[in-house]
C-alpha cells in the first residue's frame, strides 16, 4: 500500500505555536494516556492509531477500485451524493476521519461492500503471561 504524503507549511500565530510547543513538551515529559487526554477535554476527535490505519486502508482500497473501474471523482460524487472535493480529500488522506456511513456509501457506489473480519490479536509476552495466569 502506497500512501501519498502531502506536506504543507502550517500557518500559526505565535500564540498557537507557543501552545503547541508547550503541549508537546508536556506530552513528552508526562506521557498522558489517551484516557487522561479525553478526560481533560479538548480532544473530542481522538482516534486510536489502529482505527486510523484501518480507515486509511479501506479508503485506499476504495480509491483503487474506483480507478480500476475507470470512474472519475465527478462520477463517484454523483453516485454517492458526496462533494467531489470531499471525496478527493478522503482519497488523499487530508480528511483522515470519515464516518463508516461515508465509507459504506462510497463502497455501494462502486458495487462493493465493506466486510470486517475478527482475528486473534497478536500475543506478546505480557498478554501471554496474563492468559497463562487466568487458566
Amino acid at each position: 500500500m502506497m500512501i501519498k504524503h502531502v506536506h504543507r507549511k502550517a500557518r500559526r500565530t505565535p500564540q498557537e505555536t507557543a501552545k503547541l510547543r508547550a503541549d508537546r513538551e508536556r506530552y513528552q515529559r508526562d506521557k498522558p494516556s489517551p484516557e487522561q487526554l479525553l478526560a481533560e477535554g479538548g480532544h473530542n476527535e481522538f482516534v486510536p492509531l489502529g482505527e486510523l490505519i484501518f480507515i486509511h486502508e479501506v479508503m485506499t482500497s476504495l480509491k483503487k477500485e474506483r480507478e480500476r473501474q475507470g470512474l472519475t471523482l465527478a462520477t463517484l460524487a454523483k453516485r454517492t451524493g458526496i462533494d467531489q472535493a470531499a471525496l478527493s480529500k478522503l482519497e488523499t488522506g487530508t480528511h483522515g476521519n470519515p464516518t463508516l456511513e461515508t465509507l459504506y456509501r462510497i463502497a455501494l457506489a462502486l458495487d462493493k461492500v465493506i466486510a470486517c473480519v475478527l482475528k486473534d490479536a497478536p500475543v506478546n509476552g505480557r498478554r501471554r503471561r496474563r492468559l497463562a495466569r487466568a487458566r
